[in-house]
């Protein structure tokens, strides 16, 4: 092959499209399946699950792996094992609607995960409801009514996720596809539990009510209207879901601090951004060793080894320090600055172990796979400006296939620009620090960059990703390298 020689192997962006981004291992996986899949009832109660072998082979993992998922399901409650002639391992739902209990698994998602779970499932739900109106027919539309009728009659939380859930399957086979089905599956088992957290019984029959409308499309064979419908539903959900993580976010804090003064008058937009600033430039002054190191890497002639080696050594201390935060950085250099290699970068990522692993990209300008860096915010403004930069959020989908933001510093070597030190800090991450400041203001508040793109956010009408136009009077960080905007007036 024409480019066996790179030795790049897979790439790390290939790899984690293939395998996923490895946060669980193997077994976790399997049993956060199995147990969303029990919570929904698309396992029922009572239920004797396959032998171990038999199951094995059905998940198509090993006996081993799934012995620990089943290990794991036990210490939930949500399977037992009994022993003689008419043992085996059954299913035992968890005991619905307990009253006044926090969902506090909703703080495993961040407000980006919940706002791209959103986005996946609108693409899902909405393609799957408009195929529906053009290819379902009669008696499954009949179906259909009758799974809304089921779901208008359900009377208690647990029976109406159920019913829901069933809908939504239904939906998709009516739309005759296979793998939009097994899609909405996977969502559900995913997330369909959360669905249905604090609903009243006037959000219930509102949810019937749109049921309703949805198939009354499909009978119809109205698909953009079917569409419609189908994604409002899921946006509506995921706004839910965006508050009610708010409100356990802020429920969290005051368990953590309960001493502290409800009374407490809240900051300024200007106090709260410039904490949101003095956090950034903390990641700022931990580059500095990173670009000293690599300015020493260039400029010397000889020892490139134990210079590459300093490198590194600085870049795992910050990512290190800034574990939690940052989640990837090096050094990048401007092309023909490194003697043996027109293109060059020294990148490491932090792995779910916290070991940090090197960022594998093609960096051959003719594989059609190259990574043209050159053109990326982070490194072309660094570049022009010679000044500090804060990029994003973007979709990291050369590298990492993660929503981050990457700060960068120019590094010039004897008054030239030799390239830039930077790191990766994922939106996810980020909101650990955002959303507590922004929850100290008086009303909701939104932080934009300069384009006017959400960063993060304490309303559930806006979430990361989204994008605003530009407002009146913002507040405003104080320069570059970030000029983001702080809005708290929503109306």
């Amino acid at each position: 092959m024409e480019y066996a020689r790179l030795g790049v192997g897979l790439t790390t962006a290939t790899a984690r499209t293939i395998l996923g981004t490895g946060q669980p291992g193997r077994a976790e996986q399997v049993a956060q399946q199995l147990g969303e899949a029990i919570r929904l009832g698309l396992i029922l109660d009572g239920e004797r699950l396959p032998t171990e072998v038999q199951l094995s082979e059905q998940l198509g993992i090993a006996t081993v792996t799934l012995r620990e998922a089943l290990a794991a399901l036990r210490r939930e409650g949500l399977i037992v094992t009994r022993r003689g002639r008419d043992g085996g391992t059954f299913v035992r739902s968890p005991q619905p609607d307990v009253a006044d209990a926090p969902p506090w698994r909703l703080l495993d998602f961040s407000a980006h995960d919940i706002r791209e779970l959103g986005d996946h499932r609108a693409a899902i739900s909405g393609m799957a409801a408009q195929l529906a109106a053009q290819r379902a027919l009669p008696d499954e539309i009949a179906n259909l009514y009758r799974q809304v009728d089921r779901l208008r009659s359900a009377s208690t939380a647990s029976h109406r996720r159920r019913a829901d859930t069933q809908f939504t399957i239904e939906v998709a086979a009516a739309a005759q596809s296979s793998r939009l089905t097994r899609e909405e599956i996977a969502l559900r088992a995913e997330v369909g539990d959360l669905l249905w957290l604090e609903r009243s019984d006037a959000d219930h029959e509102a949810s019937v009510g749109c049921r309703t409308e949805l198939v009354d499309a499909i009978d119809r064979s109205d698909a953009q209207r079917a569409r419609v419908l189908a994604e409002e539903h899921v946006a509506a959900d995921t706004k839910q879901l965006l508050a009610t993580r708010i409100e356990l976010e802020e429920l969290r804090r005051r368990d953590a601090n309960p001493n502290r003064r409800a009374t407490t008058m809240a900051p300024s937009r200007h106090e709260v951004i410039d904490r949101v600033t003095a956090e950034f430039e903390q990641i700022f002054a931990s580059l500095e060793p990173i670009a000293i190191g690599f300015a020493e890497l260039v400029a010397s002639e000889e020892r490139k080894a134990e210079g590459l080696a300093r490198l590194r050594e600085v870049t795992f201390e910050l990512l290190d320090r800034q574990q939690g935060l940052v989640a990837g950085a090096g050094a990048i250099a401007a092309p023909d600055t490194m003697p043996d290699d027109r293109y060059w970068l020294e990148w490491w990522w932090t792995r779910t172990s916290g070991d940090p692993e090197a960022l594998r990209v093609n960096l051959d300008p003719a594989a059609p796979d190259f990574f043209d860096y050159t053109g990326a915010d982070w490194y072309e403004t660094p570049m022009r400006t010679s000044a500090p930069h804060v990029a994003g959020p973007y979709v990291d989908y050369a590298c990492t296939n993660e929503y981050a933001l990457t700060v960068a510093v120019p590094v010039i070597v004897q008054g030239r620009f030799a390239g830039v030190a930077a790191a990766d800090v994922l939106v996810s991450s980020l909101e650990g620090v955002l959303l507590p400041e922004l929850r100290t203001l008086s009303e909701p508040a939104v932080l934009l960059n300069s384009g006017g793109r959400v960063i993060g956010s304490s309303s559930p009408d806006f979430a990361s990703g989204m994008r605003l136009p530009p407002p009146d009077s913002p507040t405003r960080a104080g320069s570059p390298p970030m000029d983001w905007q702080l809005l708290d007036s929503l109306r």
